[in-house]
Order: structure tokens, then sequence, then C-alpha cells
């Protein structure tokens, strides 16, 4: 999308073609209802203006008006393009064009006046433009989260002051004041059946309250130490993957302070020593005779008398073909044998005389 400087020789809309303020739109103060103009006619509002809104391309342009785009997917013709001015000329004309054919796509759309201007209703986008960052992942639930969602618990928003029907009067759920509220309406317990008279009822009231007090605080400094944990196990994954991106698999990338030396997970396969450690082949050995030698494992007899017999036929084959091959050499062998000996007997003899036999 270009500005006005940008395109100066995009055809311009002017006011008086497109509205008068006394008669066509109405004060936004006044209590008149908007009115609904189905589509603008460029050429009429253009009429005066002396240059053409018409453009002509092989290839149409591809337009998302809801977000303002034009591609052009015709191939750019190199021997048009040229260096410096006319470069540049050549370009701004070719984008003057693509805008116009965009603002004609846009004109063409319904449109309405609000507050003294044409605005016109732009559909929904079509192309998918990307994200700078990546889309931030859901935090972690904490206990009471799980625990309300598996019980269908929905959170509702409580007013912080309530009315005491004892006291008629209103007093504060939480927070300030609301300890002695608590002690003017709380001032007697009632000791049970069993219960020992002399032992401080209220005082362990009170301390059950501190420890329940002390237990929600636990919870929420465990729950905020889980979320700092994963947020520092996602950021060292991350690190370690910008590690092994280089081409050494960061062994010479520069590490924090505090930083780790990254391990190779994984499955790797061990290999037995070739040579020097008899002891533990003899062991695999002997390990392997007395699983063949003991009981418990059976053998189908008809299964290895057939696999022994292909192999014989197996190895007659290969017998017989290397036989053939064999002949084929010697036959061969022979014959140039004979050939090189001639060679070598006209050499000895000298070049033959006209008219003389060999």
């Amino acid at each position: 999308m270009l500005t006005a400087e940008e395109a100066p020789n995009v055809a311009p809309v002017s006011d008086e073609a497109v509205m008068s303020e006394e008669t066509k739109a109405p004060a936004a103060s006044e209590d008149v209802p908007m009115k609904t103009v189905n589509s603008i006619n460029v050429d009429e509002l253009l009429e005066s203006t002396g240059r053409s809104i018409k453009v002509e391309k092989q290839v149409p342009l591809t337009l998302d008006e809801g977000s303002l785009i034009a591609f052009d997917m015709a191939p750019v013709e190199m021997g048009k393009l040229g260096q410096g001015k006319a470069r540049d000329a050549f370009l701004k004309a070719l984008t003057r064009d693509n805008t116009q054919l965009l603002f004609n796509s846009l004109f063409s759309l319904p449109s309405s006046y609000v507050e003294k201007a044409i605005c016109v209703q732009l559909p929904a986008p079509t192309t998918r433009i990307p994200r700078e960052k990546p889309i931030p992942k859901p935090k972690a639930p904490t206990k009471w989260e799980a625990f309300a969602k598996s019980k269908g618990i929905q959170k509702k928003k409580r007013g912080r002051i309530i009315y005491d029907e004892v006291a008629k009067e209103w007093k504060p759920r939480y927070g300030y004041k609301k300890a002695g509220s608590d002690k003017e309406q709380n001032w007697v317990v009632e000791v049970p059946e069993n219960g020992d008279p002399y032992k401080d009822w209220l005082g362990d009231k009170e301390d059950k309250k501190k420890e329940k007090v002390a237990k929600n605080e636990l919870q929420r400094l465990q729950n905020i130490s889980k979320s700092v944990k994963l947020q520092s196990e996602s950021i060292s994954q991350t690190v370690k993957q910008a590690h092994k991106s280089t081409a050494s698999l960061g062994k010479f990338q520069e590490k924090n302070k505090d930083e780790k030396k990254a391990k190779a997970k994984g499955k790797h396969q061990k290999f037995a020593p070739v040579s020097g450690d008899a002891t533990s082949e003899k062991e695999k050995s002997l390990a392997l005779i007395n699983k063949i030698a003991s009981s418990s494992v059976t053998v189908n007899k008809d299964k290895a008398a057939k696999q022994e017999l292909g192999a014989t036929i197996k190895r007659s084959r290969e017998a017989e073909r290397e036989n053939r091959a064999t002949k084929r050499r010697s036959k061969m062998g022979v014959k140039a044998q004979s050939n090189h000996f001639d060679k070598k007997k006209r050499k000895v003899s000298g070049p033959s005389k006209p008219g003389s036999k060999r």
C-alpha cells in the first residue's frame, strides 16, 4: 500500500465530487440514520481529473481487500527493468498500476457515509500473515484449579462486604477489620461432651486457623516454584537446541557461568572388544553352549533339515557355476598363448619375402 507521496500518479478523489457537506453528509451530532451506498461510480467521480483508472494486465492481480494487499505474479521483463533512473521509473509505473487496481476493487465494495466520510466494508482477510513470536503456551494449572476442574467447581466473584444476620450490620468478608469482627462473633466456643473442660478451645481454634493460613501460603509458594522450574527448563532446552544447531554441535560454543555440559541423549550401541578380553568371550561362549545343551531349548528338526538341504543345493550350484567359468577362462588362455607365440616367431624370422610362405 502506497502513500500519496510514494504514488502521486494514482487518480485522486476530490472532496467536492464525492459529497457536499451541506446536502449529502449530515453532522454526527444530529440524530439522522446513516445513509448506505451500494457502490461508488469511480468514473463519474474522476471525470474531471483527466486521468485513466483502467489498467490492463495480462496476469490478473491476486487481491486481498481485507488486508489491503495486492500480489503481482506476472514475471518482470529484464529488458524493461533497466538501471538507475530507468529502473525507478519502471517500478514506479508498475506500482502505480497495481495500486490503482487495488483502489478500483476497494471502490466496488459496499460503502456508507460515516461522519462526513465514505467508508467501505472490508471483507475478511484471506492472507495468513506470520506471527513475529510463537503462540504462548498455556500455563500449568495449580492444584486448586485442577481440583476445581475435576469437581466442576466454577469461580464466582463474591462481594467484599457481607451482611451479618446476628449483629444486624455489614461486615467485611476478608481484609481490613475482618479479625475484629471474628472476635466479636466467635467470643464463645462450645465444648464437646468428651472434651477437656480445662483446654483452651479458643486458642486451639486460632492455632488451627494459623496452620491453615500457613498451608495455603506453602501451596502458593510451591505453585510459584513449579512455574519457575518449568520456565527454566524450557529456557535451558532452547539454549541446548541453539548450541546443537551449529556445525560442531555446540562443542566450541561459549557457556554461561552455571551452565552444565550438555549430555547427548539417546541409546548408544555398545560393541564388544575384538581382542584383549578373553574372559568375557569365554563366558559368552559357555553361556551359548549351555543354552543349546539345556533341555528347555526345543529344536525344529524338519526346519533344520530343510535349511541344510537348501544350503547344500546352493553350494552345489555355486561350484558348478565356478567350474564353467574356469573352463571358459582356460580356453581363452590357450588361444591367447598361441597368438603370443606366433607374434614372437614373426619378430625372430624377420619380415616375410614376397611370394614366400610361412
